[in-house]
């Protein structure tokens, strides 16, 4: 009698519990790879939540100055090795947005306060600013007397200062150090009937990285800048006057020649900024224009060679 075969079962592995644990377990860690590398290319770092809208080129750098979004206004930090320097607070708000951002930031004290010049949308919420950090020096531009104003938020800044005894210190032509920053001022060679021509224009630098904050300098007072030949060159140009018509004439930009230019203001004021014809010059010298109405608070983080760039929002 001729003997029946068997057919052979396909050996398909093991199986059970511990079989389909394995498989999720591979079904995990492959997931988790693909969305590393979706993070690495740059791909869902906004959507989590994640600032850089390019590659940094020095995220490890501790030296960094911020364009704090403070809507119509300025308002600038720069921090290095610990030493903290705050241009400008823009207008006082309910929300006190800057001490906020500024407590957010582990922020103790200011060593430096610079007041560019004073009106209400660069110094409005100082005086609060100076009533929770202090500051270790504090300068502002001297006024002839016509010129000195009478609003509330200077008169309440100047009983701030007095109150905790922090002596102010008159703008003019210098240098000093802040961290690894180098810090120059430059001032107008004349007084203007003109506020915004009273700016004090800041440079910071660091290694070969620099950054020029013009508070509401306008074109007289950026030529009268040219013809006393200061050091106007920078990487990155804080936009005089919310980009302004009056502001940043082309021989100004040729001057600075900048890679970045930053323009502080907010979204439909009533002002017109940043005028079309100054985005226009701006974009014939500078590689890119951020707007903080449009991107938020703009960062610049540098390690003395590169520069990384953030923005609170992606560029639409």
């Amino acid at each position: 009698m001729a003997r029946r075969s068997k057919k052979r079962k396909k050996h398909r592995g093991p199986r059970g519990p511990a079989f389909t644990t394995f498989r999720v377990t591979v079904g995990i860690i492959i997931a988790a790879a693909v969305v590393l590398g979706l993070l690495y290319s740059g791909v869902l770092k906004n959507r989590l939540g994640l600032k850089p809208y390019k590659e940094p080129a020095a995220p490890d750098a501790d030296t960094s100055v911020r364009f704090i979004d403070v809507g119509q206004g300025d308002c600038t930090l720069a921090v290095s090795k610990g030493v903290s320097l705050l241009i400008d607070s823009g207008e006082e708000d309910e929300q006190n947005r800057v001490i906020t951002y500024l407590e957010a930031l582990g922020i103790k004290k200011l060593d430096y306060i610079i007041v560019t010049h004073p009106h209400s949308d660069h110094m409005g919420e100082m005086s609060d600013i100076i009533d929770r950090f202090g500051a270790g020096e504090f300068i502002m531009p001297r006024l002839p007397d016509e010129l000195v104003p009478t609003i509330y938020s200077y008169e309440k800044m100047l009983k701030s200062l007095a109150a905790k005894d922090i002596r102010i210190t008159a703008s003019e032509d210098s240098t000093f150090t802040a961290g690894d920053f180098t810090v120059e001022l430059f001032t107008p060679s004349a007084v203007s009937d003109n506020l915004n021509n009273c700016s004090t224009v800041v440079k910071l630098t660091h290694g070969g990285n620099s950054f020029l904050i013009t508070g509401d300098c306008e074109r007289e007072e950026e030529q009268q800048l040219i013809l006393k030949g200061c050091g106007l060159g920078a990487d990155v140009l804080k936009v005089g006057h919310h980009g302004s018509a009056t502001s940043s004439s082309a021989e100004f930009l040729a001057a600075v020649r900048p890679v970045y230019a930053v323009i502080s203001c907010s979204a439909d004021n009533s002002y017109g900024h940043p005028a079309a014809s100054t985005l226009l010059r701006l974009k014939t010298v500078a590689r890119e224009v951020l707007i903080t109405s449009e991107r938020g608070t703009v960062t610049f983080v540098s390690d003395g060679k590169g520069l990384s760039v953030y923005t609170d929002k992606e560029e639409k």
